[in-house]
């Protein structure tokens, strides 16, 4: 070991070294980006982009169809209408009922009370919506019986739904989130029991994932059994059912067909919410790696980067510029697959802050032997370089 660190501890020292001035000069240009505003079309890019959107749009296919969830799609229909929807799919037992649908005003008092009849069942959950403005719920002549807030995700950088939130914070009363009050009536109770970070979602596909009814499809059904002691979700699928132009309450997501770019969203809010209940029934769940491991990656990945870069500019500054590129090239590829893989096992990890910060670093390290030759003409300085 002593004769192993006093062959390579020249290269172990500059590697350090050059690592430290690297990212710290890294952070300066990240600092400089920031604030210049001609730069933020590039920023908002970026925001929207993640490496997991190759693993879903390369990877995932319309997966098994799950057996415990049923969507139905209540289309445009009246509030009458809605409580025939709600009676019929009582009468079947089905262990709870979301409802993704606010009903804000009254209306038409006989309607509104035929409806108000069955939101007040206890199986029933019904939707409340957090905005900027307050808090949006059904008026209280309705009454539902249970609410949970359908707001999926709190994150305002990106406009692609990659994590979901099971518990929020407001005026120091702790909501649930519909997903979560979805599934302890069901008899599964995630792992989530207060306030924390926002989990990933992986998502299992589109609506033809799960069972799935229009409006007329499911009133004439002769025998609505199918949905005895499910999960059924109420909520808009489009009209007609996955109308892909048709945009309202719909969400961009991972499964976008176009990862970069994307011109229209791409999945209804009840299939999301389906999505993440599916994860939660299946305990099959994305794990991010804490933030102390974070940072350890990103500066192993660096160092060795600098190894690489040291042991070329020793060989000559030509060896070095022809073969950096490459061994960054295969060394980015090797990530990503590494990333995709591990993402697979239910593991996350930012391989682009890895990717970014390592590439960067590269093109940083001729300024660090640029230095170290200012470092070495001022005093006395062993280097690998020498």
């Amino acid at each position: 070991m002593n004769k192993w660190l006093k062959k390579h501890g020249l290269l172990l020292k500059d590697a350090f070294f050059s690592t430290i001035f690297c990212l710290l000069l890294t952070l300066f240009l990240a600092l400089i980006v920031v604030n210049l505003s001609f730069l933020n079309p590039f920023k908002e890019a970026f925001k929207d982009f993640s490496f997991t959107d190759i693993y879903y749009s390369e990877r995932i296919q319309e997966q098994s169809i799950s057996k415990d969830i049923v969507l139905i799609n209540i289309e445009r229909r009246d509030r009458f209408e809605l409580g025939m929807l709600l009676e019929s799919i009582l009468a079947e037992n089905p262990k709870v009922v979301g409802v993704d649908a606010i009903f804000r005003n009254p209306k038409d008092s006989i309607k509104d009370a035929y409806l108000a009849q069955q939101l007040q069942n206890s199986n029933v959950v019904s939707a409340i919506n957090f905005d900027k403005n307050g808090i949006i719920r059904t008026h209280e002549s309705l009454k539902p019986a249970k609410e949970s807030f359908i707001n999926i995700s709190f994150d305002t950088k990106t406009k692609v739904v990659r994590t979901f939130e099971s518990f929020h914070e407001n005026n120091d009363q702790v909501d649930t989130s519909f997903v979560v009050s979805l599934a302890k009536a069901f008899g599964k109770t995630p792992p989530y029991t207060k306030l924390e970070e926002e989990q990933f979602i992986k998502y299992s596909g589109n609506y033809k994932s799960f069972i799935h009814f229009g409006f007329d499809e499911f009133m004439l059904l002769e025998d609505k059994k199918i949905i005895q002691d499910k999960i059924v979700l109420l909520g808009y699928l489009g009209v007609p059912m996955g109308n892909n132009f048709d945009v309202e309450d719909k969400f961009f997501t991972p499964l976008n067909s176009s990862t970069s770019g994307k011109s229209l969203p791409d999945m209804f809010g009840i299939v999301v919410h389906a999505n993440i209940l599916k994860m939660v029934l299946e305990n099959d769940y994305i794990i991010k790696l804490p933030k102390l491991l974070s940072w350890i990656l990103n500066f192993g990945s660096v160092f060795l980067f600098m190894v690489f870069s040291l042991k070329l500019e020793k060989r000559g500054e030509i060896y070095n510029r022809t073969f950096k590129w490459l061994i960054l090239f295969l060394y980015t590829a090797i990530l990503l697959y590494l990333h995709l893989m591990v993402y697979d096992k239910g593991v996350y990890f930012n391989v682009f802050s890895i990717i970014a910060l390592t590439g960067i670093s590269a093109n940083m390290f001729i300024f660090y032997v640029h230095f170290l030759k200012l470092i070495k003409s001022k005093i006395q300085w062993k280097s690998y370089l020498d």
